[in-house]
């Protein structure tokens, strides 16, 4: 019941505050929540023993804007625990017959991006910019599966010349770095689940030393907390994460703090232009 932590905590913050019927729907979803995660407004009314509405006023109650919101949290968490053996069983189970796995995998995406699009925080991307740009030292953590998102990220800063440190490897490296760090710098972890442990370990350091901390991860609810959380569906039948609203988020991040110095943007970017002319680094058309 690891990854269903937070929504332990989310219920039991709430708990005094529900009524009678709520509080024990509550219960039977912290007792059954993978079953509830493919359970329709129906079927779960009638486990627990409630009406539809019951089940409605709930996720609001909890914060959600209704009970498709609370069970795409639920969903994450479920998935957040099956371990890689578990996904491809169940990846095996849910193989369309008609279609392919691209399409599948496509509607999936397409799916993860409308629904970064309809709640992604547009205030804290431009807080997280604005903290990049006044940042005197930054470090890029992402380790496996999110490596490739924290090196798009680093390669991104280091061209508009602001100069980060990357960390491909939530490691002994990684921590050497950010223990010469301080309050006047900044350290962006980007993790999805499973979440690593490093990963949090880093963060807790991070909190210690008065870092800023800016995590880029799937939700409020992940275990990879920060000063500025920026959250990106990764929803994946897959034993893979999938990665394109992540990716999009991250680049609306580097536009962000683009736009936050143009002055600086452009002597960063004329200065690449330059340097690339002079070393023919690509070939002409």
């Amino acid at each position: 019941m690891s990854g269903a932590v937070p929504l332990v905590r989310l219920l039991a913050a709430r708990e005094a505050e529900l009524p009678p019927s709520q509080r024990a729907l509550a219960r039977h979803v912290l007792a059954n929540y993978q079953s509830v995660a493919f359970s329709t407004v129906a079927d779960l009314a009638r486990a627990a023993g409630v009406s539809e509405a019951t089940v409605v006023r709930l996720a609001n109650a909890l914060g959600f804007s209704g009970y498709p919101a609370l069970q795409k949290e639920i969903r994450r968490i479920v998935r957040a625990d099956l371990k890689g053996t578990e996904r491809f069983h169940l990846l095996e189970r849910q193989r369309p017959q008609r279609g392919g796995t691209l399409e599948r995998v496509l509607a999936e995406e397409l799916d993860n991006l409308a629904h970064l699009r309809g709640t992604v925080d547009a205030a804290a991307v431009r807080q997280a910019a604005a903290a990049l740009r006044r940042a005197r030292r930054i470090l890029v953590v992402g380790a496996r599966g999110a490596a490739p998102l924290a090196f798009h990220l680093w390669f991104a800063l280091d061209k508009l010349g602001l100069d980060p440190a990357r960390s491909l490897a939530a490691d002994t490296e990684a921590t050497d770095r950010l223990s010469r760090m301080d309050r006047r710098d900044v350290v962006v972890v980007i993790g999805f689940p499973r979440y690593l442990r490093a990963k949090v370990r880093l963060l807790e350091l991070a909190g210690r030393l008065g870092v800023t901390r800016i995590v880029v991860t799937d939700s409020p609810f992940s275990a990879l907390k920060g000063e500025i959380g920026l959250h990106a569906p990764a929803e994946s039948g897959s034993f893979v994460a999938y990665h394109a609203a992540p990716l999009v988020l991250l680049n609306a991040l580097v536009e962000e703090v683009a736009a936050a110095d143009r002055q600086a943007t452009m002597a960063a970017l004329q200065a690449f232009e330059a340097t690339a002319e002079a070393q023919s680094y690509f070939q002409p058309p």
